[in-house]
């Protein structure tokens, strides 16, 4: 690789490794629920400040290195989108922001698209997002043993949340970075790989228990049931067979706990509140984070008011686009996978079996997240879809195993 090719290479790996902390941009949002954040509003700009950089890098290496159309077209499909929504919708300047971050995060992904074909870059931004997914593990756990930030403990309810916005933020992240791991652990051939990928599981499952999501378990399990039926393995099955034990065990003992039984009802609130909202705009929706701004007015009468928690997202990200960015967003949504689900497959025809395996896992994990956000509205999935999928794609076309030359 030449030093261009370099240059671009290191700011896809920091787009990769900076996915955890992309919910810092949340605390710029000026109708944002009442978390408390781990990043100061300055501190988030200035990471916000990092990654444009680094996407600027990457969208040189798309002038360097064009990918297919249809690679560029899926993974700005989102922002292409949410523009419109937003100059449409009731708070044009922050919908306009979330569109500017939503284009930003695709561009790693079309980037990744050519430069995988360089030889040691698909093993690279593999061994940088294992090793953030464990810092990021290791920094939850640390958090929950602490209790500390006291403001982030109380608020979750002592509940791993580590850099997200919530557990269900971490869940979503670690149910990809499990299958990713997974399929590295047992398929890689690499020691050092598979070491990491092994750390990363350790400590990636810990924090995922703590979580105590339990809509993350169900989506776990429907992840673990699709390699299973994929591979055919009966390991696979067995494995399905000991987390759904263990989930059962988790959640109807200790998990308990950590529950507030308001959530439950706040939530078919949310999903009313949604539907509602789409019906009433439904070609471009109120706009990219406007769910607040409309929601006293489309909520059903016997809601909580417009200061809960539960009006300002529609706990569902496919009712998120439709609400907020209205068919248009949806279209987009579905365009972005049909496309990549066509690339993944298509890419595997030529795949030996451990290849093969190996992506079935992080594919697993992708499909576990879809799951998770169809009853949660989870904002990193805007880094963690796109990077994700461009990744699984990545690896189904050629082995990650060989060294940079």
């Amino acid at each position: 690789m030449n030093a261009g090719d370099r240059a671009v290479v290191t700011a896809i790996a920091v787009m990769y490794a900076a996915i955890p902390l992309d919910g810092a941009f949340a605390v710029l949002d000026p109708l944002r629920a009442p978390f408390p954040p781990l990043l100061p509003a300055t501190g988030a700009l200035v990471f916000g400040a990092v990654l444009i950089v680094a996407a600027a890098v990457c969208a040189w290496g798309l002038a360097r290195r064009p990918p297919p159309p249809r690679i560029l077209s899926a993974q700005l499909a989102a922002a292409i989108a949410i523009l419109p929504a937003a100059l449409l919708g009731f708070d044009p300047a922050t919908g306009f922001g979330l569109g500017l971050v939503t284009l930003v995060l695709g561009i790693p992904g079309a980037a990744l698209y050519r430069y995988s074909a360089l030889p040691g870059v698909t093993r690279t931004v593999l061994v940088v997002t294992l090793a953030s997914a464990a810092a990021s593990a290791a920094l939850a756990l640390t958090m929950l043993a602490l209790r500390s930030p006291a403001a982030i403990y109380a608020y979750n309810n002592g509940r791993a949340t580590g850099a997200f916005l919530n557990p269900n933020e971490l869940a979503g992240y670690l149910l990809v970075l499990l299958g990713l791991a997974a399929g590295a652990a047992l398929c890689a051939s690499g020691v050092a790989l598979r070491a990491l990928a092994a750390l990363t599981l350790a400590l990636g499952g810990a924090a995922f228990a703590a979580t105590y999501s339990r809509w993350g378990f169900a989506s776990a399990l429907a992840g673990v049931a699709l390699f299973a039926a994929w591979t055919g393995g009966r390991r696979a099955w067995i494995g399905l067979g000991v987390l759904a034990l263990a989930a059962v065990l988790l959640i109807a003992g200790p998990g308990r706990a950590f529950h507030d039984p308001r959530d439950d009802a706040s939530r078919i609130v949310a999903w009313a509140t949604g539907v509602r909202t789409f019906l009433a705009f439904p070609l471009t929706g109120v706009g990219p984070l406007a769910f607040a701004r409309t929601y006293d007015v489309l909520r059903p009468p016997e809601a909580p008011g417009g200061h809960a928690p539960v009006a300002f997202d529609p706990h569902s990200l496919p009712l998120a686009y439709a609400s907020e960015s209205g068919i248009l967003g949806v279209v987009a949504l579905l365009i972005f996978w049909t496309v990549y689900v066509r690339e993944i497959r298509h890419a595997l025809h030529a795949a030996g079996r451990r290849r093969r395996a190996f992506v079935y896992a992080a594919a697993a994990g992708l499909a576990a997240l879809n799951v998770h956000v169809l009853a949660n509205t989870i904002s990193i999935y805007f880094a963690l879809a796109p990077q994700g999928a461009a990744l699984a794609l990545a690896l189904a076309r050629r082995e990650p195993d060989a060294s940079a030359t």
